[in-house]
């Protein structure tokens, strides 16, 4: 059989969006017991959350990675290159592997008709089995219970945040929500959440009396953060950790960085041991991209890069922007997808605004620019709409000062699309 090209694979897996999103577990388990069920050749830990699984993700998998262990990670969405959803020792599926998995199974994902999600998820489970990972941190799409990551057996279940998000499809109440999420719970593997609401918690508890999966939490008296240095003291189970560095900014990141202190000692019972110098070194080097992203150029104002596209993910980004820069206000450039509380958001936001910058985004999804102008309150901040990013950044720097700060939020879409055309 002649091999495709690479712009062949990614075009054959992104014209799998035609199927739209299925939420159900028949079909990828269908297809994974047919390539020989990869997912059990390896460990792996499952990560459901509203906000946060994706940092948690990051850096459990490189306090891992800097032990010596041979990690897989798997996330969602990416910004600029699909590939980036599935790595192993912190470095992209290769486009060969993504060619080859294509090549061989392309008649099978047609007659199982896996959607776009389902197919990542096979090719990264299979991927991991293939290189030999020894554990595989894998993350959530959307929700839990019928997402396609549930076909794991892992040796831990985390559930990091719940908040409202996706209400359209996961359920208008925490409650809901929160049962959704509850579905990677397993029977008899422990089960530990973050700093929850007691609703959500309540459900999670519920689940694990259920599925006898022992209970843990992250509890306030585990961990100190020192929002102004970025540091982290930590005392768990023997796991004594002091003054601990972190990479990734905003005051949010010390309470993802606790629950990940506390996963890796629940871990060690399954002989995954960290040292104090493994934590120390992954915390203090992971990276993630888009996450209160700081960059700076000469000449420029600094940017501030940042995926939040949710009310508390937002409202995390304003208490961390207004830690780090105290009594400064900033050039906002905007764009989210339909169906979010964009009000809510916008409240959030105009503490922190000099001016909105309004884009669409560079997908259907997007929110209609018209529409919000129509409905949003703004509070009195100036706001002028654009045609594009492209258009609306190169404007705002012919208003910006060195001083300034220029911020670029929302959804995955608006922040990989200005990767991608400006190079960062």
């Amino acid at each position: 059989m002649p091999q495709h090209s690479y712009a062949s694979a990614e075009k054959f897996i992104l014209s799998r969006e035609f199927f739209g999103m299925k939420l159900g577990l028949e079909n990828i388990k269908h297809f994974l017991s047919s390539v020989g069920s990869p997912q059990t050749k390896y460990e792996t830990i499952h990560i459901a959350g509203t906000n946060g699984k994706g940092s948690t993700a990051a850096m459990l998998e490189a306090v891992l990675r800097a032990q010596g262990y041979k990690t897989g990670l798997f996330t969602s969405p990416h910004l600029v290159s699909l590939r980036e959803r599935i790595r192993v020792n912190g470095k992209m599926i290769p486009k060969p592997a993504v060619i080859n998995f294509i090549d061989k199974y392309r008649q099978l994902l047609v007659r199982r008709k896996l959607s776009f999600f389902e197919l990542l998820t096979a090719m990264a489970l299979n991927y991991f089995a293939r290189v030999n990972v020894e554990v595989a941190v894998i993350e959530t799409g959307l929700g839990g219970r019928l997402d396609a990551t549930n076909v794991l057996k892992p040796i831990l279940t985390i559930t990091t945040d719940i908040s409202r998000d996706h209400i359209e499809i996961l359920g208008n109440s925490i409650q809901k929500i929160t049962r959704e999420k509850a579905g990677i719970i397993k029977e008899k593997t422990p089960h530990l959440i973050g700093l929850l609401p007691k609703t959500a918690e309540e459900v999670i508890r519920r689940r694990c009396l259920r599925m006898k999966a022992p209970f843990y939490k992250l509890n306030r008296n585990d961990f100190y953060g020192n929002s102004q240095e970025m540091k982290l003291n930590f005392n768990y189970n023997g796991l004594n950790i002091k003054n601990l560095p972190l990479s990734l900014i905003g005051t949010h990141q010390l309470k993802n960085a606790a629950l990940v202190l506390k996963a890796l000692s629940l871990i060690n019972q399954n002989g995954f041991l960290v040292s104090p110098k493994a934590i120390y070194f992954g915390i203090a080097h992971t990276s993630w991209p888009g996450r209160f992203q700081v960059v700076e150029y000469k000449n420029k104002p600094i940017h501030i890069f940042d995926v939040s596209h949710n009310t508390a993910g937002v409202k995390s980004f304003v208490e961390s922007f207004r830690w780090k820069y105290p009594r400064r206000k900033a050039f906002i450039i905007t764009g989210f997808v339909k169906r979010k509380e964009h009000q809510k958001i916008y409240n959030s936001l105009k503490a922190i605004s000099l001016l909105y910058a309004l884009v669409p985004l560079a997908t259907k999804r997007s929110s209609d620019l018209f529409e919000l102008i129509r409905d949003i309150d703004f509070h009195g901040v100036p706001f002028v709409k654009f045609g594009s990013l492209k258009t609306a950044y190169l404007k705002l720097l012919k208003i910006c000062s060195p001083d300034d700060i220029l911020i670029i939020i929302g959804s995955h879409f608006l922040v990989g699309e200005f990767f991608e055309k400006f190079k960062i």
